[in-house]
Parts: structure tokens; sequence; C-alpha cells
């Protein structure tokens, strides 16, 4: 509740009598209106990614303020008397990949209206390569994109389908997109263009394959690398040739075999992997070979572990007093541990600190008054508080005074969460508040005094000589 002292009261019944004889058509103080165009009152404003401005028109019968409460956005000018107004919103660039907002605040008194200004992110569409070269063979090739609108692609011209086509996996996602080229036999080069689009953006990648030289001695795997379970399985080798070769499997590794059938092909071999019963990985190479044109295509192939959980005992007795039991697991996959009674329970593991990033979201606080929140972070025999303090709002209390004579002295504004203030002397002149401003005029006229102060409460002014009209309307 805000206070008036008695002796601000009683000085202002004697003052305004003496003066009254000046002032006998004194007019009722006025409440104070922010009136804004029809198209600010949705209460939003909408800037484009790039640096732009805009004017905001409105009217009020009082002394006003605008303030914004982002760095990137400026308003000029921030205060003016009362009448029609106008201020300019100006945004920088939002270079960034998120849409952005802002608040903008007009104070007139006790009046006040808020705008909520938002900023288009900066779109992109973007190819972390423009090019793509093939060679003769063909295959798989990946095109990464980074955008954050949703896009679409198209394959333009001959290279539709005929010699270039997406590559449906389980990794494939809208930023990560495969596509094959399926071997050149024209031999001449091409050129494909794959197009990227999302709404008035467009990226271009373009890609070129090498031609087939059908007289150099060519051999061409379609595949040079299999990964294989552990349970084993038939792969299916698939290869161009122009040349004779001889197929060279590895010696030491027995777990591989080709499977032979009567309607073998030479450009199709299928090798049998054998089960892995071990608890490691292994590999191999099958080799294409022509020695005397030099030609060595190699295959790779990868078979996985037997996975496995392992200890060195099934069964460890233990004394009827209590104590702790500690052997070794050897595995090669992710566990997880259970027990079947409650007399025995897993030791408590000692492990590293890590980063664990946390996200909160909180309101607006509307009332004057600052106020806390306190998080609670707990595990088994650990707690940790984080105290969270919020300030109130800031409502700006404003007195007006009129005054005639060479100086004048500030009056005695305080408030339990009195922050600042400003003092405009009403000759131009203006400063921060503070309880012993005084202000010296160049002549006796009548000046108009404003103070304006954030949670103002009570207002004492013990010195009335002079003051011919207080307003108090808007603290």
């Amino acid at each position: 509740m805000k206070k008036y002292s008695w002796m601000l009261l009683a000085g202002l019944f004697i003052g305004l009598a003496a003066c009254s004889d000046d002032k006998n058509n004194d007019t009722p103080a006025q409440t104070p209106s922010i009136t804004v165009e029809e198209e600010w009152e949705s209460g939003q404003i909408l800037f484009g990614s790039t640096t732009g401005s805009q004017v905001v028109h409105f009217t009020t019968n009082v002394a006003w303020t605008a303030e914004a409460d982002q760095e990137w956005c400026k308003v000029q000018p921030t205060s003016g008397n009362a009448g029609d107004v106008s201020v300019t919103i100006t945004l920088e660039e939002n270079t960034g990949y998120d849409e952005r907002n802002a608040s903008f605040v007009l104070t007139a008194g006790t009046a006040k209206k808020s705008f909520k200004i938002v900023q288009k992110q900066k779109d992109a569409l973007m190819a972390t390569s423009s090019t793509v070269e093939m060679d003769a063979a063909g295959g798989n090739f990946t095109v990464e994109m980074q955008s954050n609108l949703s896009f679409d692609y198209e394959i333009d011209g001959a290279a539709t389908t005929a010699w270039i086509a997406p590559v449906e996996t389980k990794g494939l996602t809208t930023t990560r997109l495969q596509f094959s080229a399926q071997p050149n036999d024209t031999g001449e080069k091409r050129e494909g263009k794959i197009v990227f689009r999302a709404g008035e953006l467009s990226e271009t990648v373009t890609v070129y394959q090498a031609a087939a030289d059908t007289s150099t001695p060519t051999l061409v795997l379609t595949q040079n690398e299999y990964t294989v379970g552990s349970d084993g399985e038939e792969i299916v080798i698939e290869l161009k040739s122009n040349v004779e070769y001889e197929m060279v499997m590895p010696q030491e590794a027995d777990w591989l075999s080709e499977v032979v059938t009567r309607s073998m092909s030479t450009y199709t071999r299928r090798i049998l992997v054998a089960p892995n019963d071990g608890y490691d990985l292994r590999e191999a190479d099958i080799h294409f070979v022509n020695e005397s044109e030099g030609i060595d295509e190699v295959v790779h192939i990868i078979q996985v572990q037997k996975d496995a959980i392992l200890v060195a005992k099934q069964s460890y007795p233990v004394g009827a007093e209590a104590g702790q039991l500690d052997f070794v697991v050897n595995t090669n996959v992710d566990f997880e541990v259970s027990v079947s009674a409650g007399w025995i329970r897993q030791a408590p593991q000692t492990r590293g600190l890590v980063e664990v990033p946390l996200s909160f979201i909180y309101d607006a606080n509307t009332g004057g008054e600052p106020r806390e929140a306190v998080i609670k972070l707990s595990a088994e025999g650990v707690e940790q508080s984080v105290t969270v303090l919020q300030e109130g709002e800031k409502v700006i209390s404003r007195v007006s005074i009129v005054h005639s004579g060479l100086t004048f002295t500030a009056p005695l504004i305080t408030g339990s969460f009195f922050a600042d203030g400003v003092i405009s002397w009403g000759d131009g002149t203006s400063e921060e508040y503070s309880e012993e401003a005084s202000h010296t005029y160049q002549d006796e006229n009548a000046h108009t005094v404003v103070i304006e102060s954030v949670g103002a409460e009570e207002i004492t002014l013990p010195d009335l000589v002079g003051v011919s009209e207080i307003d108090l309307s808007g603290f």
C-alpha cells in the first residue's frame, strides 16, 4: 500500500490554498491511457530475419516511456510527453536458425501496453558438398543436407531412375540421404543433378560419373565389404569383368567356403560363412586376381562374435557373517544384474562425474515483490539444492509537481522494493533519483518536475513553498 506523509498532505492543503487565487479553475486529474492503431491491437509485431524497422503509432494523455528487453531490439525514442506519438522499433539481423522473441512495453503512468516481437529465423537449405564424383563402376553415395525447413528433392532429366536412384535404408533421415549410381556402360562420362527444395529455397548437387574404358582390362566388384552375424549365412558376391580372373580364398579362414552349383555364373560367386562359436570378431579377405593385367580386387568379410556373459565359477560359498563377494565377469555385451533374494544385493559402483544438462521453464512474475524457488537434486544419500531468485515486475510510478522558484529539492521516495528512478527537472535536464537531489533554475518561471521510479510506495514532500500543483495519479 502506498503512503503519503501527514506533513505532505497538510503542506499540500496550505500551499494550494495560498495559490487558490491563481488556480480557481483546477481540472480533475486525467486517468492515464494508451491507444494504439488497429494494426497493433493484436499485441504482436512480426519481423523477417534481416535487419528491419517498424513504426508503432499511439496516443497517450500523459508522459510515456518505451523499452524492449533484448539487446538486438532497439527502440527510439524511449520517452516523451502526451500526444500523438511514433516509436521506431529496429531489429538486428537474426543470423541464427531459430525464431526469437522480445518484449516491447509502452508505459504511461498507470497505463501499460505490451507487445510480443517475433523475428523469424534465418532459413537454410545447404548441402555439405555440391558435387559428387563417381567412377564408372557406380555404387552408393550419400548427400548430407543441413536445413531448418521441411524439404523434398527430385532427380532431374535423363538421370531420373535411369542411373541415379534413392537407397532405402533404416538410417535414412531428412538430413542424410543416400543414393546409388548404376555402373556406366555407355562409354561416355555423364552427369546428373539432384535438386533439393524447401519453399523458395533450393540447393543443387551435381553427380559426375566417369566413363568405362572397355579397352582397358577391368574387374569391378559391386560390394567390397560384407558383415555377417555370428550364426553365419550365405553371401552373394557380384562382379563385372572384361578379363578372366581367379578367385583366391584365404587359406587361414576355414570358416569360409564357396557354394558350388550347376547354375554357377562367372559374375556371381556364392560364399558360405560358417557360424562363429568364438567370442571374438573374425575377418578375412577374398581376392579376385588377374596377375598378367595386375588386377587384384578384394572382398573383405567381417563376422561378429558370439555374444556371451562368462564367470570363472558357477557357485560361490560364503561364510555366515556379513561380507562382500567379488568376482569378474567377462562379456562382450551390455548386461543387467538382478538378485533373487533380499539378503544379498549389488554393492554400489564408483563412477566419475558426468555432465547432465537440465532445462527449466519459469513464468513471468507479474507481482511487484521478488520471489524464489528451490530445485532439489537428489539421489540415494546425496542431495543438492539450487535456489532461483526472480525479481518482481518493474512497475513505474510517476509523480508530477509544478514548481516556481530558483531551487527545488526532490521529495523523499521509499519502498520495500524501491530500485531506482529518474528526475526530469522541467527545464530539459534530468538525473538519477537520490534523496539529496536538488536543482537550481535560471529563472523563477513555473517548471514541471516529473519523477519516475520503480517500487515506490511512500513519498514525503515537507517543503511546499512555490508548489502550485501535484499530480499523484500515476504514483
